[in-house]
């Protein structure tokens, strides 16, 4: 008989942190307020998955997602959450404008459930080739060179072996940005990356790209726009640098498959929470891999996300580092157990069936600015 466990519930919350750290990744833009969108969902034999994925937006918190969600939950209720590749193909026939980032708590809340009812965690129900993984700390912008030096300093105490800058995104500042990282801590042993949020055009790409290859940094990411095909390929032609796309644009499988087969990126870039789900994650990764390239895992983001993240990464060998936000504390509210670097450097998923994530409802709901009930 096929194992079941129907969905009979789901309940959608817009999570808003106001205490937490505002700031921006660019020059131009508004400090950064956060939103965790979440989908609980509980089915008709007792169990819960949860799954989510967070938004960020300049001068107000979101509820865009929420409201796509909401269209969608409906027609989960009495689907059976252990069949997740039939649950995420039917999610990717849904018709909403919130995009596959609405679309991906559902996958991912339904693989927690299918954990916990197997009595796994999701990293060995999916392959379980590690139990842990080095894990670098990304950074905020900050409007001085000299803002970074504390910063990063107490990353490396934290325990961090590898760290990613975000910057100002203006070329002339992040070169002098990377030179004085690289002059203060390039004897260190510590690992960097720059992310330009695909501000660049193809020449500060270029120039930048060769500058971080003599320094030797680990990957230069989001250059330029994702969209800009003829400068990612001819960045991975003319350097021997990691060259990392945004992660946030190209996101489906024949749009992967197309990038690597035209050599546009030395790895691939993506995060289940945007990109549909655990379901394609775990195909992305193999795709990565038939290609020889490794997949980096964007898992920026609150407990919830980190931990879908994490357990796939886990699951795979062909990934290096795992993205952590840093400080913590900005990224835990709701959240009773939590995903941090130890002091070696390497992270782990907590120990418990499923993304093994306890949240706790009571401060969900309290600090909810939208919440929907479907049954």
């Amino acid at each position: 008989m096929p194992i079941e466990s129907k969905i009979k519930r789901i309940e959608l919350y817009a999570v808003a942190d106001r205490h937490a750290d505002t700031l921006p990744w660019a020059y131009d833009q508004e400090p950064l307020v956060h939103t965790n969108n979440i989908v609980r969902i509980i089915t008709e034999d007792g169990l819960e998955g949860v799954g989510a994925t967070i938004s960020y937006t300049e001068n107000d918190f979101d509820k865009c997602i929420v409201e796509a969600m909401r269209i969608i939950a409906p027609g989960m209720i009495g689907k059976n959450a252990i069949n997740t590749g039939e649950i995420n193909a039917w999610l990717a026939n849904r018709c909403t404008w919130g995009g596959l980032p609405a679309k991906s708590p559902f996958d991912i809340a339904c693989w927690d459930i299918k954990g916990k009812k197997a009595g796994m965690p999701l990293y060995q129900m999916l392959g379980g080739c590690r139990d842990k993984m080095l894990s670098y700390a990304s950074t905020p912008f900050f409007e001085t060179v000299e803002e970074y030096f504390p910063f990063i300093d107490d990353c490396i105490d934290h325990g961090f072996k590898a760290i990613k800058l975000h910057c100002a995104c203006l070329f002339s500042r992040d070169v002098e940005l990377v030179k004085a990282i690289q002059a203060r801590y390039g004897n260190t042993g510590i690992a960097f990356m720059l992310d330009t949020a695909q501000y660049y055009n193809q020449q500060e790409a270029l120039k930048m790209a060769k500058l971080l290859e003599e320094y030797e940094w680990m990957w230069f990411e989001a250059p330029v726009s994702d969209y800009d095909f003829k400068s990612y390929k001819r960045l991975v032609r003319e350097t021997n640098l990691e060259i990392s796309s945004h992660g946030n644009c190209l996101l489906t499988l024949p749009e992967v498959a197309y990038a690597l087969s035209n050599e546009m990126w030395s790895d691939v870039r993506q995060d289940a929470t945007v990109c549909g789900g655990i379901t394609p994650l775990v195909k992305c990764f193999a795709l990565a891999e038939a290609h020889g390239k490794p997949l980096e895992v964007q898992s920026w983001g609150y407990t919830l996300t980190q931990a879908a993240n994490l357990h796939v990464a886990l699951a795979h060998n062909n990934g290096k580092y795992f993205e952590q936000a840093y400080p913590y504390e900005n990224f835990e509210l709701g959240s009773k157990n939590v995903i941090r670097t130890n002091k070696d450097g390497f992270v782990t998923v907590p120990d418990a069936p499923g993304l093994g994530v306890e949240m706790d409802w009571d401060v969900v709901r309290k600090e909810s600015i939208l919440t929907y009930i479907i049954e």
